[in-house]
């Protein structure tokens, strides 16, 4: 069976090994996490990603806009983690399509989330595409 894949970045470390966590225990492929929007960019031409989960702020007045910037320009699903609240959030209003989940976030309703953006968690068994 083939796992769903899901970019992390997240600046928080404690967060972010969370997360990583709740998603691989839950059956998920995870390409991460990454602390800056750097690291997500160089990593994006190979991630081959069903989702991305991206916290809004990334520390030192970065954010995530580039990547999700990316993310929509390739049609591939993200949602933002954040505090923030959408009003107060330049970020959130510029990508309205985005799914958004307040932090702290609950991890059943983040997992419900992330299976309603990329659907059932497995693949079901059958040939590779070439």
């Amino acid at each position: 069976m083939a796992h769903k894949r899901i970019m992390i970045v997240e600046d928080e470390a404690m967060i972010s090994f969370d997360l990583a966590d709740l998603l691989q225990t839950a059956g998920y492929h995870v390409s991460g996490p990454f602390a800056t929007a750097t690291e997500a960019m160089e990593a994006l031409p190979n991630a081959e990603l069903n989702l991305a989960i991206l916290d809004v702020d990334l520390g030192d007045g970065e954010t995530s806009e580039a990547v999700a910037q990316h993310l929509t320009e390739a049609g591939t699903p993200f949602l933002f983690v954040s505090g923030y609240t959408y009003a107060g959030s330049k970020l959130l209003q510029r990508f309205p399509h985005a799914y958004r989940v307040s932090k702290p976030w609950d991890p059943q309703d983040l997992l419900k989330v992330v299976a309603r953006t990329v659907g059932p968690r497995l693949v079901a068994d059958g040939p590779a595409a070439a």
